[in-house]
């Protein structure tokens, strides 16, 4: 048999095995983002009951959900230097198992833990903490174990997967409530942490055995030049010992870099005014139908699964769209996003058109988050990762709380209707900010100084 007659056969051999092992990568990735958002689900909504039943106020509540938010913002800054000069992937492990130590020592029945609102408050921000290091954690670690095709994909499928299990896990938590009431709730939600950090093991796994790689990637590197300075010591005799890794810039030149690019200034002002109108919105949506359009708790809340349904398509386009569709999806799917918010405040009365306005909405508000996303973790400096989505994120999070906190403000001065015409408008004004970020910005967002120079041509 000729060589020109075996490469068909190879081609027909290597195809289905590559094929196979994306298709477990995405189930196993599906089983570990279901099982970390159904313990979500139960945690946040057990320790939420766990104050309103100690204190018999609905501030306390408040004050739990504020308290998390707050130690998220300080965990953006703080812990992403730790990520990119440790292994991200002995941070998730270790923020796995204190959410599980946590869950079990007031779920056991623990009359201290479970009876004073101060330990509740502590405990849920101790889990809000180690919950967004790990998530982080997961962030930096993706980009390095993945190819950008593969890391697309299963973004993608990840946030439909998140978002279907949002909308199961109220329900969820609901039922594991009326049968664990009190503490013993959080046992189950111990039982999911456990689930989950066996499926991280599994998806590390599949990782190592990804096809035609007989050298995987590193799970982390020590600096700019780190890839270089393996493939040296690789090659260089023993007896010259390879060139230690320089040291990472700090977080204050990382911060200053950011603020002198004019590209990545421009991601950051651009990002900064889109989140803030999608986080607004979302999170206002109840309110919207309950105090504008006069629905009940219970209609209106069964309206925000028309959101979900959006979410739900969004994640599937993004994985469809691959990396080449990122640019583009942050405008269009600001302007659908823009579009939904619109039509709700607009024509919402009619119900039928309120939920197409919300599957809308749904859906540019999945495709954009899950693509700007992309974005960082494409083009951001692979060893500097953390500190660059660490500082991005912090900002992000302290402009939305400050526009969510003012639209509360707004809605019982002016009413939900001119509150969303303004957010909706917004949208449509940031899609066209985007559809200015050209290809120029989008080549300058891979090289600023703290980039790898590119390597000469031969």
């Amino acid at each position: 048999m000729t060589a020109t007659q075996q490469e068909p056969k190879t081609g027909r051999t290597v195809l289905p095995t590559a094929s196979r092992w994306l298709t477990l990568l995405l189930v196993v990735f599906a089983v570990l983002v279901t099982s970390r958002s159904l313990s979500e689900g139960i945690y946040d909504i057990a320790f939420a009951n766990l104050a309103l039943d100690l204190s018999g106020l609905v501030s306390t509540v408040g004050l739990v959900y504020c308290v998390g938010y707050g130690v998220e913002v300080v965990a953006s800054i703080a812990a992403g230097p730790l990520l990119d000069r440790g292994n991200p992937k002995t941070v998730l492990v270790v923020a796995y198992l204190v959410k599980i130590g946590v869950f079990v020592g007031i779920g056991i029945g623990s009359t201290f833990l479970s009876s004073h609102l101060w330990a509740i408050v502590v405990a849920a921000a101790t889990v809000d903490l180690v919950h967004h290091i790990g998530e982080m954690a997961l962030f930096v670690l993706l980009p390095r174990i993945l190819d950008a095709k593969t890391l697309v994909r299963v973004q993608g499928i990840g946030g439909t997967i998140r978002s279907a299990a949002e909308l199961l896990s109220p329900v969820v938590a609901g039922l594991v409530i009326a049968l664990l009431p009190g503490s013993q709730a959080l046992l189950v939600a111990a039982g999911l942490q456990v689930l989950a950090l066996a499926v991280f093991a599994g998806f590390i796994a599949v990782v190592a055995r990804q096809p035609g790689s007989a050298h995987p990637k590193p799970v982390h590197a020590q600096g700019p030049d780190a890839a270089t300075s393996v493939k040296a010591a690789s090659t260089a005799p023993e007896e010259e010992p390879a060139p230690a890794p320089a040291p990472l810039p700090s977080r204050r030149v990382v911060a200053r870099t950011l603020a002198t690019s004019p590209a990545w200034r421009r991601f950051l002002t651009f990002h900064a005014l889109t989140v803030l109108a999608l986080s607004t919105v979302i999170l206002s949506l109840l309110s919207l139908m309950r105090e504008t359009f006069d629905m009940s708790p219970a209609r209106a809340g069964s309206f925000l699964a028309f959101s979900t349904i959006g979410a739900i398509i969004g994640g599937l386009v993004v994985a469809k769209a691959g990396p080449e569709g990122i640019y583009s999806s942050l405008r269009w799917a600001t302007a659908l996003a823009g579009a939904g918010t619109l039509t709700a405040a607009l024509l919402g009365g009619t119900q039928w058109i309120l939920a197409g306005a919300l599957i809308l909405f749904g859906l540019g508000f999945t495709v954009y988050l899950r693509s700007a996303g992309l974005l960082v973790q494409l083009r951001a400096p692979a060893a500097l990762l953390g500190t660059w989505h660490g500082l991005l994120d912090a900002v992000i999070r302290i402009v939305s709380a400050g526009a969510i906190l003012a639209t509360g403000f707004l809605f019982d001065r002016f009413g939900g209707r001119p509150v969303y015409l303004v957010f909706g408008t917004l949208l449509l004004l940031t899609a066209a900010f985007w559809s200015t970020f050209g290809t120029q910005d989008q080549h300058n967002l891979g090289s600023t100084p703290l980039h790898p120079a590119p390597a000469p041509a031969p």
